[in-house]
């Protein structure tokens, strides 16, 4: 793979940034400006939804490399504002999010299409795991720091560092690309550029109109539920007791295990189908969230956690297999579709839980949706294994 230093290190970058903000960003909002929480909670999990077109516009227009090097300024244009004007953070979190939405798309599609050009697609994990590591590191380091600090003013300093250093790996990637020896690249339509971007599993068939949309709502179905929980881990960790240096290994723990699965997972998508692996995965996933508001404790905690590696770390390249199987040419519209609807829902959500439901409710009603979530999607993958 072409400059996957650069490739590997603006992941690793950008999921700092996302391992932070999911260990102590909900928390922190809700405690320092509970009014606004809910919409800028809603408004962050919306950024895709909003990102992925202007991305693709500019992209078009522009080229991969400034289009890049705007969307990463944008990211820490945004942190830093935040790390000034701390009563601006709900506002300019959201914002950075926009921007930071639209460059990973951007890059992921790039990356997807030169390993798809150079017959590379197994490679996918390669770079992508570094991702994985950047989160499980600024989770676990930021846990450790704020429990001595606190979380206050030095979490958004921490998210500006995190900005700064992303948009200079956002320079690197694009002055590497640019200048690259590969045949010229032409920002042509995303869809184009994702495909292929692994190769279909060759034991997936070719859906009929009905199973295919019916399978795009199930994995739709799973990225919800992973949104769900995602965004009140580190809340729910802190809500039952923990310290911030406990609660960041144990959104940092999940994470460490979806780097083993996106590193060594190649080998089990090519021994196994996709359909098989994403049954595993929601079974798996079922499990974990119906036990996690009646398992808090460090003991308990811990093997739930290190479930992660099956519900994201398996099940997403998983799912995008059997999308490019179902449907090869119009792949980029069905899985921009999933991920967009699933966002939109986790932003409707995230805005009614932090708003009343965990309040009347508590959390357990939140893990309880993605725990049914994810038995719904079991059972359909199970009809569609013994189809």
């Amino acid at each position: 793979m072409q400059h996957h230093r650069h490739w590997s290190a603006a992941f690793a970058s950008y999921f700092t940034i996302l391992g932070l903000w999911t260990a102590f960003g909900p928390a922190a909002l809700m405690a320092s400006d509970p009014g606004t929480a809910p919409l800028a909670l809603a408004a962050i999990t919306l950024a895709y939804f909003v990102a992925t077109p202007f991305v693709r516009a500019v992209w078009n227009r522009f080229g991969f490399s400034r289009t890049l090097v705007f969307m990463g300024g944008g990211v820490s244009a945004s942190l830093c504002a935040a790390a000034l004007a701390p009563q601006w953070l709900a506002w300019c979190v959201s914002l950075s999010f926009f921007f930071g939405s639209g460059s990973y798309t951007l890059c992921e599609t790039r990356m997807l299409e030169d390993l798809a050009q150079a017959g590379q697609g197994h490679a996918f994990g390669r770079a992508r795991k570094w991702g994985s590591f950047g989160f499980l590191a600024a989770a676990s380091l930021g846990g450790a720091a704020f429990s001595l600090g606190g979380v206050g003013h030095t979490f958004s300093v921490s998210l500006a560092l995190c900005g700064l250093a992303y948009f200079a790996c956002c320079v690197a990637l694009a002055l590497a690309v640019r200048s690259g020896t590969s045949a010229p690249h032409k920002a042509g339509p995303a869809h184009a550029a994702a495909r292929p971007a692994l190769a279909a599993d060759s034991k997936e068939p070719q859906s009929t109109a009905r199973r295919k949309c019916i399978g795009a709502g199930a994995v739709t179905g799973m990225r919800l539920a992973e949104g769900i929980s995602t965004t009140w881990f580190g809340a729910y960790w802190l809500h039952t007791g923990h310290s911030a240096l406990e609660t960041g290994l144990l959104c940092a723990l999940p994470v460490a295990a979806e780097f083993l699965a996106m590193w060594k997972g190649a080998a089990f998508l090519q021994r196994y189908s996709a359909t098989t692996m994403m049954l595993i995965c929601t079974a798996a996933s079922a499990l974990r969230w119906l036990a996690t508001p009646f398992c808090s404790q460090l003991w308990c905690a811990l093997p739930l956690q290190a479930v992660h590696a099956l519900t994201f770390g398996f099940f997403y390249p998983a799912s995008l297999i059997w999308l490019k199987a179902a449907f090869d040419d119009g792949f980029f519209q069905a899985r921009y579709a999933t991920e967009s609807v699933a966002r939109a829902l986790t932003a409707a959500v995230s805005y009614v839980a932090a708003g009343w439901v965990i309040a009347s409710l508590g959390y357990g009603a939140v893990f309880g949706v993605s725990g049914a979530l994810a038995v719904l999607c079991c059972l359909w993958w199970i009809r569609v294994l013994r189809a």
